[in-house]
């Protein structure tokens, strides 16, 4: 085993800023790439003579994309370092962003949806752990906030750019300035990035990969934090996801409007993440899933009964999903700690990794119910849905917190 120095030291003054200000560059180019794009998906559908339902395919793809790697980049990085392996993982983002300009086909364009979004994998399972074995404590803490700021922002300002950029410039100039932004972020951690991992040769061994994966996997309590996470953020993910073909193909809205409607959405996310970052402490870990859960049940009431009367539908999905957001931000933080706490493992980053892959595909399997009922039935499907996850989440968060606990801490959330 050896250790490799990177070309600044963390403890450098350029090093100290320029390394997290490149990884949080990196970060934005990613979660950026899903919410610019969705203005557009109807200029993408309509020039290559796909069907409104391959829409939802832009985001599915990414998540799936987002649950690809997880499970091998940290023994990868073990094995090679970090340094060298989120590297690569920013070229291979770049190179992705840039081929979109050469598409003919949907299948082409979904393909390399589904490559950028691995870009993800990389940031959480290499950036993340750097950051934290780089800096000292309140530094990273810091740094950590920043981090969950950008993946908080993005929604609210990705949208509006994206409608921006479309109503001015072809849709595949949203990926251009996207890469543009990356190849700064490469430039930044290349020159600033630390490497302090081991260089394992065993870290690539089957048996002990498959050791690290068995605990949770084998844990009745961790499969149902995982899949009560995934159900939790699928109807604002179907908001996002659907909106494109409910919101302007159906309702005729501009781009611009589309962009505007996301607002009340994503603020009512950031709202109950503020509000959960101010009660924990105060309130128990119970008392703040409980609170979050009646909002999500709230919610999902106001998108069942007005998709049922009103004729569109969507000004309840609306505020069906405001509220649905805004109880997501309150209670997502204790259902995810309470869930990557749920085995006693040495290696948490593992069951990081494994948590995050199945709330992703149990999201990824929801949305495509959703959208299919949705094609066939109507508006009222989506509310019909969103009643049916918010009352499974229901029934899993029963009981899920242990009283008493002591475990105040949470982080924010963010839509998978």
């Amino acid at each position: 085993m050896s250790h490799s120095v990177s070309p600044l030291s963390p403890r450098s003054p350029v090093s100290r800023f320029w390394f997290p200000f490149s990884l949080v560059l990196f970060e934005f180019a990613v979660y950026i790439s899903n919410d610019m794009i969705m203005p557009g998906m109807p200029l993408v559908t309509r020039e290559f003579g796909a069907s409104a339902e391959m829409t939802t395919l832009a985001l599915t793809a990414a998540m799936l994309g987002n649950a690809s790697l997880q499970w091998l980049l940290g023994p990868l990085a073990d094995r090679f370092g970090r340094r060298r392996v989120l590297l690569c993982g920013l070229v291979m983002f770049i190179v992705a962003c840039l081929a979109v300009h050469y598409v003919q086909t949907m299948p082409q364009f979904i393909a390399l949806r589904f490559l950028q979004g691995m870009g993800c994998c990389f940031v959480l399972t290499v950036g993340y752990p750097t950051v934290h074995e780089a800096f000292e404590e309140k530094t990273a803490v810091r740094v950590m906030a920043l981090m969950a700021n950008v993946s908080l922002l993005s929604p609210l300002f990705g949208p509006l750019a994206g409608a921006a950029v479309v109503s001015f410039w072809p849709w595949r100039s949203i990926f251009w300035l996207i890469a543009i932004v990356a190849v700064f972020s490469f430039v930044g951690l290349y020159r600033t990035m630390p490497e302090l991992s081991r260089h394992d040769r065993n870290a690539l061994n089957a048996r002990q990969l498959w050791a690290g994966y068995k605990l949770p996997l084998s844990s009745g309590r961790f499969w149902r934090g995982a899949v009560l996470t995934g159900l939790a953020v699928t109807p604002l993910l179907t908001w996002i996801a659907l909106g494109p073909v409910f919101l302007i193909e159906r309702a005729g809205l501009s781009q611009m409007q589309y962009a505007m409607l996301q607002v009340p959405v994503f603020a009512a996310l950031i709202l109950g993440n503020v509000l959960l970052a101010r009660q924990v402490g105060r309130w128990s870990n119970g008392r703040l899933l409980a609170t979050g859960v009646a909002a999500m049940l709230i919610g999902a009431a106001v998108s069942l009964v007005g998709t049922a009367i009103l004729a569109p539908g969507y000004p309840a999905l609306l505020i069906g999903t405001t509220l649905h957001a805004f109880g997501m931000g309150m209670c997502y933080g204790v259902v995810y700690r309470q869930s990557l706490f749920a085995v006693d493992s040495p290696n948490r980053a593992t069951v990081a990794g494994m948590l995050s892959m199945i709330t992703i595909v149990v999201a990824v399997a929801v949305i495509e119910a959703m959208k299919f009922a949705y094609l066939h039935f109507g508006d009222a499907a989506l509310g019909i849905g969103a009643m049916l996850a918010a009352a499974l989440v229901a029934v899993l968060a029963a009981n899920f917190v242990p009283p008493p606990t002591q475990d105040a801490l949470a982080q924010p959330a963010r839509k998978a």
